[in-house]
């Protein structure tokens, strides 16, 4: 890393003498210390990281018998909706090949999905197919097929807003961002007025 930003104030170096008449000249080695106290600098220019479950009340539909109102999980980087074994009447189950793994590689038990479910928010409903998991730490999960029918979408505070038949539509999120300051040594006289926030997405 300290590489990366001795060369990146070398180019800002260059640029700025670029931006004048004078001949670029010939960048020499910066001293050690003086580059432990630039590359300290740069880092801590990162001071909160802002975390965001995206936890949303929702109501499934199937078939029109069938109604659940649960919180279901929003998770942009799983392949295929799930649904927690034991919510849904087994009338409703097909069978099915499909596979899945978890993000460490680890195969899912998956026997069986269901074709025909609506995920329905202020009158607005979206017809989606599940797969029924056991053993899930939470009874939905909307991914990626999700996401896709309500894109283009903004991620905000209070949760995931979007437009569906030209009515905005709003995924409440069931818990605030929690923001925690990072508590970094700073050696300087004056903190960097810059200021990065990291915001993650967790379970």
């Amino acid at each position: 890393m300290k590489k990366q930003i001795t060369h990146l104030e070398q180019i800002l170096l260059q640029n700025h003498s670029s931006s004048s008449d004078k001949e670029i000249e010939p960048i020499d080695p910066i001293n050690p210390e003086i580059q432990e106290e630039t590359s300290t600098k740069f880092i801590n220019l990162i001071e909160r990281i802002t975390y965001q479950k995206w936890h949303v009340n929702t109501t499934i539909v199937i078939q029109d018998s069938f109604k659940l109102q649960t919180i279901a999980l929003i998770d942009s980087g799983a392949q295929m909706n799930c649904i927690q074994e034991g919510l849904i009447p087994t009338k409703f189950f097909e069978k099915t090949k499909q596979k899945l793994s978890t993000a460490n590689g680890e195969n899912l038990s998956v026997k069986f999905k269901i074709p025909d479910v609506h995920i329905c928010n202020d009158a607005i409903c979206i017809k989606q197919t599940f797969i029924l998991v056991k053993d899930l730490d939470i009874g939905i999960i909307l991914c990626q097929p999700f996401l896709k029918v309500i894109k283009p979408f903004k991620v905000k505070n209070e949760g995931i807003v979007t437009k569906i038949f030209q009515r905005k539509i709003l995924f409440a999120f069931n818990e605030k961002p929690i923001t925690k300051e990072i508590n970094c040594h700073t050696p300087f006289p004056q903190r960097a007025t810059f200021k990065a926030v990291i915001e993650i997405n967790t379970l």
